[in-house]
């Protein structure tokens, strides 16, 4: 259900014409981490799609968990990303933004 709110939240902040920053709020299971440590760091960000570039990733390995910061020009590239880790990890997208989109925002 998690996730599917998130993807709701996701297509009604997302600014179609400008390329968006989302934060995907990870937790994996630990042969998640068996695939990632099989990967080289080219092969990793070769995952991102054309269109969707990776920001940062940081890693809690005590509980499996984590976030990716990605930059798309359309929040699908990110959920298909996501899904791509689907049988390993669950996760949650959500667009975010810096301090000062979100100044502009609760000024209003």
């Amino acid at each position: 259900m998690k996730k599917y709110i998130g993807f709701a939240i996701t297509l009604l902040f997302c600014n179609a014409t400008h390329a968006a920053v989302y934060m995907i709020d990870f937790k994996c299971e630990p042969e998640a981490y068996e695939v990632f440590a099989s990967l080289t760091l080219a092969e990793l960000d070769a995952q991102f799609l054309p269109g969707s570039a990776k920001i940062a990733r940081y890693h809690d390995l005590t509980t499996g968990s984590g976030i990716v910061l990605v930059e798309a020009d359309d929040p699908t590239l990110v959920m298909e990303f996501a899904y791509g880790w689907s049988e390993l990890c669950d996760s949650i997208v959500v667009p975010v933004v810096d301090d000062e989109e979100a100044m502009k925002i609760v000024s209003k």
